[in-house]
């Protein structure tokens, strides 16, 4: 009874597959001769090591001819894949012995049971649509995004992503940009407030919680009682504006939480990490 062979794509190569009695088997000599070997040393080889297993089995190929064909049972083709020595073969053919040895009874096997043979690390139509859709997501992101950390950690995602697709991940640069560091002078400036605040000294006039008040004169007069360092109040009215840490909002009399009465103060949206209490 003749069989229908079933060819299996394996990279550049295709490979050929036979049922019999509902077990696949491989024939060999597709598989030494897209490797690279010569067929008739390792035809010796199959009689000698594997010919309690091997089988001739006459089948018909696509040209509607019938060939006999060797074949191992799919079972028994990684011990004769192994018994090829990889480094006694010619350095042009060692790599792709390599990846034979390593990966095709693999992809046979998930031919015979799935219908399919993916290459490790291939994805599905549905694998790339999935991922195609967490890098648009991870995209969109960076490009909301302002805090250098978070921008960097999302880009080394970007990053990662882009290269299970075999893409090159677009520059950082194109994908918006990094808040300006807050100023050296204004990272001072809530240093040494924080300190008084540890000191159980309050500093924020502001009765709504989701703002801060400061008068700046009194936090240079408190910081030098307490010999915290502290710039200069003219350099800390040249940077106020630009801080980050708790972002200025205007310059304004407030009724004040601490003295009970008007007070000139600089205001703050709170953003910072709430030690700073009213």
């Amino acid at each position: 009874m003749q069989t229908q062979i079933i060819p299996v794509p394996f990279y550049e190569d295709t490979l050929l597959m036979i049922g019999k009695d509902n077990e696949p088997m491989v024939a060999m000599k597709p598989i030494v001769e897209n490797m690279g070997l010569d067929w008739g040393a390792q035809q010796i080889k199959l009689s000698e090591k594997f010919g309690s297993v091997s089988a001739i089995i006459p089948s018909t190929g696509g040209d509607g001819k019938t060939y006999n064909m060797i074949c191992l049972p799919l079972r028994k083709l990684p011990a004769w894949l192994y018994s090829i020595n990889p480094s006694k073969v010619k350095p042009e053919l060692r790599e792709k012995v390599i990846r034979y040895q390593e990966e095709c009874d693999d992809a046979l096997w998930n031919y015979w049971t799935q219908g399919t043979a993916t290459r490790p690390g291939t994805m599905t139509v549905a694998d790339r649509l999935r991922v195609h859709r967490a890098r648009h997501e991870v995209i969109n992101k960076l490009v909301d995004t302002t805090h250098a950390f978070k921008r960097q950690a999302l880009y080394e995602e970007l990053t990662e992503i882009s290269t299970l697709l075999g893409y090159a991940a677009p520059a950082l640069a194109v994908l918006g940009s990094t808040e300006p560091d807050e100023p050296a002078v204004m990272t001072e400036f809530w240093d040494a407030i924080e300190e008084l605040n540890n000191l159980g000294i309050k500093t924020n006039h502001a009765r709504d919680t989701s703002i801060i008040a400061i008068n700046i004169n009194e936090v240079v007069r408190l910081a030098q009682e307490n010999k915290i360092p502290l710039p200069n109040r003219q350099e800390i009215r040249r940077n106020i504006h630009l801080s980050k840490y708790n972002s200025y909002l205007i310059n304004t009399v407030v009724n004040s939480a601490i003295a009970g009465k008007s007070m000139k103060c600089y205001i703050f949206k709170a953003l910072g990490n709430g030690t700073i209490e009213a």
